[in-house]
């Protein structure tokens, strides 16, 4: 079972970015305006006229005018979810001038369809809008912020990178040869959250400009206030390089919120997340202003014990999620399915998942806490991504376990409940599928939600007429 953030890239992947990056518009070509297409509103579903089985979410600033060229933003959840982002988006984009793209195709799997995703916006949205090539930037959450990187490195037309949850893909880490603009974004609770503070040292290493925001969630989408945050630090890089021209009142009030962001964590006596917000924001703003106050104070919270404290923690934290986290792995390795399903290890990951996830609720310490509760995330993660293509597959035996040590980490998952079903009606076994169905009724999923799953799912229909499933879904009588 691999973790959570390994992604490989196949040939198929490569060659279908190499046929994007041939079939690419050519360099500022004429575009017309966006005719129907309203502004100052999302569209959750743009159909791509060249290729109809492509659509995209898109978001269009209400000053929008073909007469200049636009940047934009190429956009890949890794589920396919193109409004999603543009909903978290779509704000800062009409304050700072971006027209957003996000896919509604493009998902976590292979490599080529995502591209073909990419492909078909591209070329759909340069048909419609007035763009800036020289302004073309990818974002992307987890699996997608892995494409996102990756496709940067490769098809030398982005000029920036907004990556969520995630960093580069495996096989294709940064380097100093293709070097771009990125601005990460990690909730703390995210169990990629030490990976997107090791990259983004590396990223300082190799001479990247690059800015690392946290915020208070998981594994998600960066929410709105850093994309404010994101696009702004994005303009001020395209002015320091010339892709954009100066606005000396844009960067006086940016450099004034930066200062003011970094003021107030030193207030509050967050010393190690101001250090690197004074840091950052001297690096940003290097050029456009004097940045003599920024670094002074970056310098002087460098030496303070409360600083050098706090970073001590957040490293021996990290490492401490990857032991936790390891420890049920290494476990896991024994949990194979099929004809040699090891009950031992499978009962043995079950209580050490089963342990974790109670560590976790009892932990009173927050920063403890939130290190039990990333490695558990990442457990989680990690045996779903395991689990899922298995079921797809219809390899039942195999995905099962899996997708009971999911359950350990996450009992009060209605869909947990409905893969199990699944899994035990493959199998023949009709009342450990009403089993988990009951389960899943327990665990929040409605008459209909149950209903619906049951009749749509070929595996699982033949249990509609039962009476223990009619009894399932009956209405709850009224007292």
């Amino acid at each position: 079972m691999s973790r959570p953030s390994s992604r490989k890239v196949s040939l198929l992947f490569i060659l279908g970015a190499c046929a994007f990056a041939a079939a690419s518009p050519p360099e500022q070509a004429p575009a017309p305006g966006p005719g129907e297409l309203p502004r100052g509103e999302i569209q959750p579903a743009v159909v791509c006229v060249v290729n109809p089985a492509q659509s995209y979410a898109l978001y269009i600033p209400s000053n929008y005018s073909p007469a200049q060229r636009w940047p934009i933003i190429y956009v890949s959840d890794p589920g396919a979810r193109g409004r999603l982002p543009v909903e978290r988006m779509k704000d800062a984009a009409e304050r700072y001038g971006y027209l957003i793209a996000a896919s509604n195709n493009s998902r976590n799997g292979p490599g080529r369809p995502r591209i073909e995703a990419l492909q078909a916006i591209r070329e759909d949205t340069h048909a419609r809008l007035s763009i800036d090539d020289r302004r073309v930037y990818l974002a992307g959450f987890s699996g997608g912020a892995r494409i996102s990187a990756w496709y940067a490195q490769t098809c030398q037309c982005a000029h920036g990178v907004f990556l969520s949850g995630a960093g580069f893909a495996d096989g294709s880490p940064p380097n100093s040869k293709t070097v771009f603009p990125v601005f990460s974004a990690v909730g703390l609770l995210d169990f990629n959250y030490g990976e997107m503070v090791n990259l983004d040292a590396q990223l300082d290493s190799l001479g990247y400009a690059h800015f690392l925001r946290r915020f208070d969630n998981g594994h998600d989408w960066a929410p709105p206030e850093v994309w404010e945050e994101a696009l702004a630090w994005m303009t001020l890089m395209a002015m320091k390089d010339g892709s954009a021209p100066r606005n000396e009142d844009f960067i006086a009030a940016e450099f004034a919120s930066a200062a003011e962001r970094a003021r107030k964590l030193e207030e509050s006596g967050d010393l190690y997340f101001a250090w690197q917000d004074y840091r950052a924001a001297a690096a940003a703003f290097q050029g456009l202003a004097d940045t003599s106050a920024l670094t002074a104070r970056a310098a002087a919270l460098d030496k303070n014990p409360t600083r050098i404290a706090a970073a001590k923690r957040e490293r021996t934290d990290i490492e401490q999620q990857s032991v936790l986290q390891d420890d049920v792995f290494n476990l896991s390795n024994g949990v194979r399915g099929v004809k040699d399903l090891d009950a031992s290890s499978l009962e043995q990951t079950r209580m050490r998942v089963a342990r974790l996830r109670e560590n976790a609720l009892d932990e009173k310490h927050p920063e403890s806490q939130r290190v039990l509760e990333r490695a558990l995330a990442s457990v989680f993660s990690a045996l779903v991504e395991t689990a899922a293509p298995l079921l797809d597959a219809k390899k039942y035996r195999a995905a099962e376990p899996y997708y009971v040590l999911a359950a350990e980490a996450r009992p009060d998952s209605p869909w947990l409940e409905f893969a199990l079903a699944q899994c035990r009606a493959a199998q023949g076994d009709n009342k450990g599928a009403l089993r988990h169905l009951r389960a899943a009724r327990q665990a929040g999923a409605t008459s209909s939600e149950l209903a619906d799953f049951v009749k749509n799912n070929p595996t699982l229909a033949h249990l509609a007429d039962m009476p223990e499933f009619q009894k399932l879904i009956a209405p709850t009588p009224q007292k």
